[in-house]
């Protein structure tokens, strides 16, 4: 599927990334360059099934961090992808005498990509501002593309070496564009946020961390956005960690997908019907994390 962006949509969205992208020069120069150096973490999954079944499964995550003295950027970008083969074999020859052919048919079965960015502003020990930038596209969500603008504030309710919690609550603008459009919901829409961010120390080598974000759409009030991801991190060394996590994604208006219609005896009429998806989507997550 491909998504068409008008023009001057696309020129602000740009505007959006640019401008992210550019805030960070107005931190000092003079500061702790051991406390302002980029900090990356990669994440990788992956499963392949050859032989007697097929499937593949692969799913790749990047976060790059910089802090500075009062600002700090962050970069997200997430992929999935889920790839299944339905085997078919045929015996060619005699009964006494044959070879057995095998065929693969390959179809993607879920893919997910996300992408976001956002840029924090300290104004007291416990006080912050935010900008940030959101993109999602899911085709077997109904999603062909989601772009969400947020600015807003928030505050640190605790920041030790073992407790960070932070709550946050911004102002959205969303543009999103659906695979089949629902004529019920605006593709553009005034927002509101509310999230938290909370990092816990549970062992010298364990660390717990919940993200949650809430998005309620101002134009339509029965629409409302929920995403928590809730994840444990094992060191492996001071490089290389073991994270499971389970993430959450729940809509109460989803998109919609045309379904094709049969009748009450089950021959098909031809025709098709707009009916919505699956209101949660569960991702379960096994990744190997590696951090530079």
């Amino acid at each position: 599927m491909s998504c068409y962006v008008p023009a001057g949509r696309l020129r602000l969205q740009l505007a959006a990334l640019a401008a992210l992208a550019l805030l960070p020069a107005a931190a000092k120069a003079q500061e702790d360059p051991a406390k302002t150096r980029w900090v990356f973490q990669g994440e990788l999954t992956s499963v392949l099934s050859h032989g007697n079944s097929e499937a593949l499964t692969l799913g790749l995550g990047t976060v790059i961090r910089r802090q500075w003295e009062k600002d700090a950027l962050r970069f997200e970008v997430g992929a999935i992808r889920v790839e299944t083969g339905k085997i078919t074999r045929k015996a060619v020859g005699t009964a006494d005498a044959f070879t057995v052919e095998r065929d693969v048919e390959r179809t993607r079965t879920a893919e997910a990509l996300s992408a976001r960015a956002r840029y924090d502003r300290r104004i007291s020990d416990r006080v912050f501002a935010f900008g940030g930038v959101d993109w999602l596209r899911n085709t077997f969500a109904g999603i062909d593309s989601r772009f969400l603008m947020a600015a807003g504030g928030g505050s640190k309710l605790a920041a030790s070496d073992r407790t960070r919690l932070s709550l946050s609550y911004a102002a959205t603008y969303t543009f999103q564009q659906d695979v089949v459009k629902n004529p019920f919901v605006g593709t553009d829409f005034v927002g509101a946020r509310l999230g938290w961010e909370l990092w816990r120390r549970v062992s010298a080598s364990t660390v717990f961390e919940s993200n949650f974000t809430g998005d309620q759409n101002l134009r339509d009030t029965d629409d409302r956005r929920v995403d928590l991801t809730n994840a444990l991190t094992v060191d492996i060394n001071d490089k290389l960690g073991l994270k499971p996590s389970l993430q959450l994604q729940w809509r109460t208006r989803p998109s919609l997908a045309d379904v094709p219609l049969y009748a009450a005896d089950g021959s098909p009429t031809g025709a098709k019907v707009k009916a919505p998806l699956e209101k949660l989507d569960t991702f379960f997550r096994l990744a190997l994390v590696m951090t530079f």
